[in-house]
C-alpha cells in the first residue's frame, strides 16, 4: 500500500473539541482585551492631546502610536502566555499517556500482563488505559488457565516417564513418549515467558 495523504482533518469533538475551545477562548479574550486597552488608551491619548493641541501640533499617527504599542504589547503578551501555559498543560496531559503506553507496551513484549498501571483522571488517553486494561485482565485470565494446564501436562508428563522408563518398549512408542515428553517440556518453558502479573 502506498502512502495516502489526509486530505480531510476530522475532528473528534470529545478529545479534540475541549482543546479547540480552549484556544479559541484564549484568542478571544486576548483579542477584547486588545480592543477595551486601545479605546482606553486611546481615549486617554486624545483628550489629552486635544487640550494640549495650543502647544504643539501631532500628526493622528504620533497621537495613537503610544496607546497601540502599549495595548498591543500587553494584549500580546498576556495571550501568549496564556497560550503557552495552556499548551504546556494540555501537552502534559498527552506526553503522560503517551510515555505511559511506551511503558506498558515493552512490557507486554517483554511478556508482562499486569493491570497495576494508572492513569490520570484528566489524562487525554484515560478512556484507551482502561480499555488497554480490560484488554490486559481477559489476556491474564486466558494465561493463568493455560499455565495451569500446561503445568498438569507436566505433572502428567513426569508421572509417565516415571512410570514408563523402566519398562521395555518398542522404538516407536519409546520415540513416541520421549517426543511427547519433549513438547511438554518446550510447552512449560514457553509458558513460563508469560508472566500475569497482579491485578
Amino acid at each position: 500500500m502506498g502512502n495516502q495523504k489526509r486530505r480531510k482533518y476530522l475532528i473528534d469533538i470529545r478529545t479534540q473539541g475541549p482543546f479547540l475551545l480552549k484556544v479559541g477562548s484564549v484568542c478571544a479574550v486576548g483579542t477584547l482585551l486588545l480592543c477595551v486597552l486601545l479605546y482606553y488608551l486611546t481615549d486617554e491619548e486624545l483628550g489629552r492631546s486635544f487640550y494640549s493641541v495650543h502647544l504643539r501640533l501631532r500628526n493622528t499617527w504620533q497621537i495613537l502610536f503610544p496607546a497601540v504599542l502599549i495595548s498591543g504589547g500587553i494584549s500580546f503578551f498576556l495571550t501568549i502566555g496564556t497560550t503557552l501555559l495552556l499548551a504546556l498543560r494540555e501537552s502534559h496531559r498527552l506526553g503522560g499517556p503517551i510515555y505511559k503506553f511506551n511503558v506498558l507496551i515493552s512490557r507486554l513484549e517483554a511478556g508482562y500482563f499486569g493491570t497495576d498501571f494508572h492513569f490520570r483522571n484528566g489524562d487525554l488517553f484515560y478512556g484507551l488505559g482502561e480499555s488497554y486494561r480490560s484488554a490486559l485482565q481477559a489476556n491474564r485470565e486466558r494465561i493463568v488457565a493455560v499455565q495451569e494446564l500446561v503445568h498438569s501436562a507436566d505433572l502428567l508428563a513426569q508421572d509417565l516417564q516415571s512410570k514408563f522408563l523402566l519398562i521395555p518398549l518398542p522404538p516407536e512408542e519409546r520415540a513416541a513418549l520421549e517426543k511427547s515428553l519433549e513438547v511438554v517440556v518446550r510447552l512449560r518453558e514457553a509458558s513460563q515467558t508469560l508472566d500475569p502479573g497482579t491485578a
